[in-house]
């Protein structure tokens, strides 16, 4: 059986304190400093701080425009987006959500600038869980007869691709054996205890739905969770229709 380890990571954010510098004119004859210069230098937010950061960043984004992070969402896979099939383009679609104002607003006061590097993956699994908490305040209800592995998603090339196939069918088996966990650890505040707990509480389900045996997978408690985030906003959002469509292939078997 395969043995699930948590480790504490998440997206890369540096913080850049204030620095003064002073230019030397290239006409004086004496070539030497003068007056003060400070050296300016990138500091790493301490991994917890970047989490927080990022949850209230995103929360504040996806509030801006619920709509357009749900479009996201259905014009997407976990590896991909089609951006030109949104109503918008992405740089609007940005502005609109005010995506710019809250990061401001989420740096710590400490800081005077914010590099913050988000892949499109990144971006797209933090609205998933900002939606699905918006949308839902219990865990999705596994009926008998739901399909384990939703294949109506979407998919941007029009087919499921490994990119984007294993990531989901991964999610879609956490969610679909242990829904409640699930709802239960994404609910949870990043860095917090009850989060550590849920994930926790989820990782026998996570180990059974990993591929192969007998190995030791480690990977980031923030990964795991964007896996959730994405099982849990697919299973509301494609979950009645794949249950319909499971039900014709039966009847159209018979």
């Amino acid at each position: 059986m395969i043995r699930l380890t948590l480790a504490l990571a998440t997206a890369c954010m540096l913080a850049t304190p204030v620095a003064a510098q002073r230019k030397i004119d290239p006409d004086r004859v004496d070539k030497s400093q003068i007056g003060s210069r400070f050296k300016m230098t990138e500091e790493a937010v301490d991994r917890g701080d970047m989490r927080k950061i990022q949850k209230k960043m995103m929360r504040c984004t996806a509030s801006g425009d619920w709509d357009l992070a749900r479009e996201l969402l259905t014009k997407s896979d976990p590896a991909n987006t089609d951006y030109e099939a949104l109503s918008v383009d992405y740089e609007t679609m940005l502005d609109k959500m005010n995506f710019d104002r809250c990061m401001i607003r989420a740096i710590p006061q400490r800081a005077s600038m914010m590099s913050l590097r988000m892949n499109p993956a990144t971006m797209r699994s933090a609205f998933a869980e900002e939606v699905y908490l918006q949308d839902n305040d219990e865990a999705p209800v596994i009926r008998e007869g739901d399909p384990e592995y939703l294949d109506n998603r979407f998919y941007v090339s029009g087919e499921p691709y490994i990119m984007a196939e294993v990531p989901a069918r991964l999610a879609d088996c956490i969610v679909y054996r242990a829904p409640v966990k699930a709802h239960e650890f994404l609910d949870a505040n990043p860095t917090s205890k009850g989060e550590r707990e849920a994930a926790e509480a989820l990782g026998p389900t996570v180990s059974e739905c990993l591929p192969g045996d007998d190995a030791e997978v480690s990977f980031p408690i923030s990964q795991l969770r964007a896996y959730v985030a994405d099982g849990l906003w697919a299973r509301t959002h494609y979950g009645a229709t794949a249950r319909q469509n499971k039900s014709d292939e039966v009847e159209g078997t018979e």
